[in-house]
């Protein structure tokens, strides 16, 4: 019965119109339950390739534009990734500055024996992506939708990004 009252008040409406009505109020209800997170990251955000690393003491550069070194950023999480293995970190930033802390090793799922994220307590093994310290400091030399620079008290990092 609640058909035909649809039907008839709709008598005058073109079929599709209807059938679009209906898809419209389903689609607003479904996403009226849903929250949408943004972030305020701006250029940071994206995956980025670690190309450069110079020694600023000895002005040493290390070419690692062939090498699989990436930051990837979004939202809240950087996360490290290499060949094998990848790390998580949480990022605060400004506009001329970003620290990065809280280092997790990627453990995968946790419903397997020694899966989740395990906390580092060794910088040594962020050396890789040019990160000395379990809290590091970075001033942005230069950032922009496709390359950034950042500086540490002992390095520079040079990204593209892709």
């Amino acid at each position: 019965m609640k058909a035909k009252t649809i039907l008839l008040h709709c008598r005058g409406a073109h079929p599709l119109s209807v059938v679009a009505f209906i898809v419209t109020a389903l689609v607003a209800t479904a996403l009226s339950s849903c929250s949408i997170e943004s972030s305020d990251n701006g250029d940071l955000d994206g995956y980025w390739h670690l190309e450069r690393i110079d020694t600023i003491a000895t002005a040493g550069v290390n070419d690692l534009s062939e090498q699989r070194l990436f930051w990837s950023v979004n939202n809240k999480l950087l996360m490290l990734r290499g060949d094998t293995i990848s790390y998580f970190m949480r990022f605060r930033q400004t506009a001329d500055s970003l620290v990065v802390f809280s280092p997790y090793l990627n453990g995968g799922h946790e419903d397997i024996e020694g899966g989740g994220d395990h906390l580092i307590n060794n910088p040594a093994l962020l050396h890789p992506y040019g990160i000395g310290r379990l809290e590091e400091h970075f001033v942005k030399e230069s950032m922009s939708g496709s390359h950034m620079v950042l500086r540490s008290p002992e390095l520079r990092l040079y990204f593209r990004k892709f």
